[in-house]
């Protein structure tokens, strides 16, 4: 009970007026432009920013994996202009269904199918 007292009495319950919250929000905007260059470098990404050589976070840029990726699309280029292999490696093994990709809509597919197939249905994720 003793904060919703204080909140009233900071006046928190009160209206706010649109100039009042204009006034505000230009506040907020031109405070955040007289920052120093180097901050908004960073920001953007642009070069000379502190961190323009610093470490990637995104982990699939971490093992070069993009869909722009060389590694993504030359074997499919391939094939779609009629390369071939005369030595493919056998596989014995077989699956009801291969999920791509390990994100929420691979392990929801596979447990989707799974819950439609059974039990002893083989995915492989």
């Amino acid at each position: 009970m003793g904060d919703a007292r204080r909140n009233g009495e900071l006046g928190m319950k009160r209206k706010i007026t649109r100039r009042d919250f204009l006034n505000g929000a230009s506040l907020a905007i031109g405070g955040s432009l007289a920052m120093p260059g180097d901050v908004w470098a960073e920001v953007f990404g642009l070069q000379g920013s502190p961190t323009a050589n610093a470490p990637i976070y995104y982990p699939p840029e971490k093992t070069g994996l993009r869909g722009s990726h060389d590694g993504s699309w030359e074997v499919a280029h391939e094939l779609r202009d009629g390369e071939h292999w005369d030595l493919p490696t056998l596989d014995h093994e077989s699956y009801d269904l291969i999920v791509v990709g390990g994100g929420i809509s691979g392990l929801a597919a596979a447990y989707f199918y799974r819950q439609q197939a059974g039990p002893k249905s083989r995915v492989l994720k």
